[in-house]
């Protein structure tokens, strides 16, 4: 995998020391998180994005994980860009840096795409369980209820934990039930190559379709909304440079394998999800069984950040208030399953704001507010200044075909999976 410069990792390794908060979770609990958060339904979507670009995805995928992995690390940094304190949230780094409309700009963004994430998630779970309980006692009971049903689900988790710390199981969880997932599509991927006479055709790369494949990687690695949360939980927020990349490694080795084994095997006839070019059978629903608990167990951890800023601001504290906590979380889940159940094509809005807001807020922001902050601070070198350019194209390239993307999408006929129809 390719490396950022080493100005800026070794830097950054040192930033989460002084003016640390005292959390609960360990870095194993921490790896959990991320792993769960980033590896997300995405992963499903990878082997059709080498469709797009052709085998240079592989590269894009090393390159998103390089770039995730150095703006989560950087953007952490920024919280203690003032020695012995540190600011509480990803805003309060945005304000620091661009003043009191920037904050306001990408709290709204933050909260909006993991809001509609979350909403996604409700719609996907629900439309992947009524599927599952066709031919049985629970088959006529529609999506709409299942929908219902996940939110409800959601509502409990989320009502109950106080922390990110007591989300750990859901995150453990959510992280084995991804590694069983990837474990039954590459093993059923090679089981049917094994048995075919011919394969697909396959390309290098595409270089006209390249900037879509690369939009699609980079969504996928999306997960830096809650990393200043997360490092704040931990108990020795120090380690939270090598835990991050540990993890963003392990995300990227699972991606490599679906994509690798999804477009090896069926090349430019892959679909997405790489579920519907596998043969049927009882593994392939063992797997969507396992992306609807992975996306259920990621919701209440996605929320944390939308939920700990609030109540930051509402002045509820998380051993305090507790009636006022749950009416707050209940509010919110109220009007996300309304929304999910209520609103055409929701499923298929939210793509069009998640790539306005994943490009800004995980690629192109972290960058500007660590120049903007550590530049003349810590004295970046060329090497350094060029790699932020580099990582701040990435963003806007992500930005401008992600959001093209997602807007021809909503041209395309209803009833696909996510939509209630």
């Amino acid at each position: 995998m390719a490396q950022a410069p080493r100005a800026a990792y070794g830097s950054i390794e040192r930033g989460a020391q002084d003016g640390a908060p005292a959390g609960q979770s360990s870095a194993l609990e921490t790896f959990f998180h991320i792993v769960c958060i980033t590896a997300g339904t995405g992963i499903l979507h990878l082997p059709y994005a080498l469709r797009a670009g052709g085998w240079a995805g592989l590269l894009y995928i090393a390159l998103a994980a390089v770039v995730s992995a150095y703006t989560g690390r950087i953007l952490v940094r920024c919280l203690y860009h003032r020695p012995g304190a540190r600011l509480q949230s990803y805003p309060d780094v945005v304000e620091a840096a661009f003043g009191p409309r920037g904050r306001a700009a990408v709290r709204a963004l933050k909260d909006a795409n993991l809001l509609g994430v979350v909403g996604t998630y409700v719609v996907l779970a629900g439309v992947s369980i009524d599927s599952l309980a066709v031919g049985s006692a629970a088959g006529g009971l529609g999506p709409r209820f299942w929908i219902g049903a996940s939110a409800a689900a959601v509502w409990a988790a989320v009502v109950r934990a106080r922390a990110v710390h007591d989300a750990r199981l859901l995150s453990v969880f959510g992280t084995l039930t991804t590694v069983a997932m990837v474990a039954i599509v590459v093993g059923l991927g090679l089981s049917d190559a094994a048995m075919r006479a011919e394969r697909p055709p396959t390309r290098a790369v595409d270089v006209r379709m390249a900037p879509v494949a690369l939009a699609s990687v980079c969504f996928a690695f999306g997960g830096n909304l809650n990393w200043p949360d997360l490092e704040a939980s931990m108990r020795s927020p120090k380690h939270w440079g090598r835990t991050l990349s540990l993890a963003t490694a392990f995300v990227a080795l699972i991606y490599l394998c679906v994509a690798a084994v999804g477009y090896g095997v069926y090349g430019d006839r892959v679909q997405s999800p790489v579920f519907l070019s596998l043969p049927p059978g009882i593994a392939v629903v063992a797997a969507k069984a396992m992306v609807t608990a992975h996306v259920l167990l990621a919701c209440p951890i996605l929320l944390s950040a939308v939920f700990i800023e609030a109540e930051r601001d509402l002045g509820i504290g998380p051993d305090g208030a507790r009636p006022a906590r749950a009416a707050l979380r209940t509010a919110v889940m109220a009007a996300v399953a309304a929304a999910a159940l209520l609103v055409p094509d929701f499923s298929r809005l939210v793509p069009v704001l998640g790539a306005v807001a994943a490009s800004l807020a995980v690629f192109v922001v972290p960058v500007a507010c660590y120049v903007r902050l550590l530049g003349a601070q810590r004295g970046l070198s060329a090497r350094e200044y060029a790699w932020c350019a580099l990582v701040a194209a990435v963003g806007l390239v992500c930005l401008v075909v992600g959001t093209a993307q997602a807007l021809a999408d909503l041209g395309r006929p209803r009833g696909q999976a996510g939509t209630i129809t």
